[in-house]
């Protein structure tokens, strides 16, 4: 039986608006930075339009992104969970070690931009 994947637009154009507004960019200019049209920017952050595998790929090369960023709340999780998979830094490690020492580093690096920030 074939799963269909139905990412939430919604949520992820609430990821893209709230990383554009981080960096200071209108959405005509985040759009500039793809092939899309301001308008079309403005309908995929609102949720309202679908955009292609391409589309998002644009979107997150223009704002310095993954696609995890864009469609998962949780990404910088992913990614470290992903570092410490099968061949990772934690092999032969048990899922509750290997969920310890990703929270350990999640909070390093709140620690570590904290101070840079200082």
């Amino acid at each position: 039986m074939h799963k269909s994947i139905n990412p939430d637009v919604k949520s992820a154009g609430e990821r893209i608006r709230r990383t554009r507004l981080q960096q200071g960019l209108t959405q005509e200019q985040a759009a500039e930075r793809t092939e899309l049209t301001g308008q079309y920017w403005s309908g995929i952050e609102r949720g309202q339009e679908r955009g292609s595998v391409n589309t998002y790929l644009q979107i997150a090369k223009a704002l310095g992104v993954t696609l995890d960023d864009l469609f998962y709340d949780n990404a910088e999780a992913i990614r470290v969970r992903k570092a410490f998979s099968h061949e990772g830094l934690l092999v032969g490690c048990t899922a509750w070690e290997q969920a310890i020492a990703s929270e350990l580093l999640l909070a390093l690096k709140e620690i570590l931009e904290r101070n840079r920030r200082q």
